[in-house]
């Protein structure tokens, strides 16, 4: 297992602060995110539920879950 590089993860959450008000990319997003961070669909879609829910428990961000 590999560790996502900073470079990755700045692309993820560059991509997060841009869509705050609805922090769920779509399949087609996930799968431009996972050939620019050189991450698998996966690992992706796991970033990104871990990403909302540390925004939650921080409260820095609402949004109404699709």
């Amino acid at each position: 297992r590999k560790n996502a590089t900073r470079d990755a993860t700045a692309t993820l959450k560059a991509w997060l602060n841009e869509h705050r008000k609805n922090p769920y990319p779509t399949k087609g997003e996930k799968i431009m995110l996972a050939i620019i961070t050189k991450m698998t669909l996966t690992q992706v879609s796991t970033w990104f539920a871990n990403a909302r829910r540390r925004l939650k428990k921080e409260n820095k961000m609402t949004w109404t879950p699709r």
